[in-house]
């Protein structure tokens, strides 16, 4: 080995590292220079108003075997959580990803088991499948029916990845005779409004995608009618997802949002956490 092979593979060789400098402004720039310059303008300064806004929580029953099979894994896995600290923290993540998705998904859910022992804590029960139209599809599609009729668009929000409420919302939805898509990930995020605009133009009716899909960036003025199916526990995702066509150039005097949950579940907590988060900051 020579000297040099030698000293490439120590911990101690210096490497020589580029740096460049990216153009910016100091924010020095305009405390000093711009700041008497500038004028803060409020949307009623310009003349602009915004049309009617309003969120419609939707409690929904859950049927009764999916009721009895979530409140059976709720007990056990509390009861778990109470007594055995060791496995508690481990096991919190299960615990709130089953039971927020059960009720949208009572079929398919992978079992849970203890981290430490290695046994079966809870293996959820089917009660359903994925032909069963559930209450959360039927409130959809009674919304989407008196939307469409109205000659409005629906953009549905489906938070949760591990569930095929996507699939099953097309499949119901295009049998209801309304033109559905699926905007997904994958698609770049610098051509998802281009990619919505074409699919409008062509007679699409219902746009179903993952919120935060279109958090940010995207005028959606074409859907004037929102509905999360699913909801997570990301108060920024919501708040950004939920005016996506709340814009100051949307033209249509009111935009609906609809948030539906199943009473007396996880989701009913994630309902009543954000807001009153946007409680606090409507305070603030």
């Amino acid at each position: 080995m020579t000297e040099s092979d030698y000293n490439s593979n120590r911990r101690t060789t210096k490497r020589k590292t580029r740096s460049k400098k990216l153009p910016g402004v100091s924010p020095l720039v305009y405390s000093r220079f711009l700041l008497e310059y500038t004028a803060f303008l409020s949307l009623s300064d310009m003349g602009k108003d915004l049309p009617d806004y309003e969120e419609i929580p939707v409690p929904l029953d859950m049927p009764e075997e999916v009721r009895e099979n979530y409140k059976n894994a709720e007990q056990i896995l509390q009861k778990v959580l109470k007594t055995d600290r060791k496995a508690a923290n481990k096991l919190l993540s299960a615990y709130l990803n089953l039971l927020t998705v059960y009720p949208d998904q009572p079929y398919d859910q992978p079992e849970i088991v203890h981290p430490i022992s290695g046994y079966t804590i809870v293996k959820p029960a089917n009660a359903a499948c994925f032909d069963d139209v559930l209450p959360k599809e039927e409130k959809v599609l009674e919304i989407v029916r008196a939307k469409v009729a109205a000659g409005e668009r629906v953009l549905v929000y489906t938070s949760w990845t591990r569930t095929d409420s996507q699939e099953k919302l097309v499949k119901l939805l295009t049998r209801e005779g309304c033109r559905t898509e699926i905007l997904s990930p994958s698609i770049p995020p610098d051509k998802r409004e281009t990619w919505v605009e074409k699919r409008v133009r062509s007679g699409l009716q219902v746009l179903i995608t993952n919120p935060r899909c279109v958090e940010t960036g995207l005028d959606l003025n074409a859907f004037t009618t929102l509905i999360f199916y699913s909801m997570g526990f990301n108060l920024f995702t919501l708040r950004q997802a939920s005016r996506r066509s709340w814009r100051i150039n949307q033209t249509a005097p009111k935009v609906e949002v609809y948030m539906l949950y199943y009473k007396d579940t996880m989701q009913a907590k994630a309902m009543k956490l954000m807001a009153s988060k946007l409680a606090v900051e409507a305070i603030l």
